[in-house]
């Protein structure tokens, strides 16, 4: 069985999305010492918004006329 990017891409696209969420969410939490406030989740919510939405694009896209992907 062959593992397709795209089949990547839509895990990743859920992946992102998911953790946009959970910081949107205003969860305080530390890591080595560096606490993330909620400004920060606010910034990062975005970027991984970005980055979910260019996965969806690349995943759910129609196939290109020829046959490549």
């Amino acid at each position: 069985m062959t593992i397709c990017k795209r089949e990547i891409a839509k895990f990743l696209c859920g992946f992102e999305a998911f953790h946009g969420l959970l910081w949107f969410s205003g969860t305080n939490w530390a890591l080595f010492g560096v606490t993330a406030r909620p400004t920060w989740h606010a910034v990062s919510s975005c970027i991984n918004g970005l980055i979910a939405a260019a996965l969806n694009v690349y995943a759910w896209r129609a196939p290109r006329p020829g046959g490549r992907p």
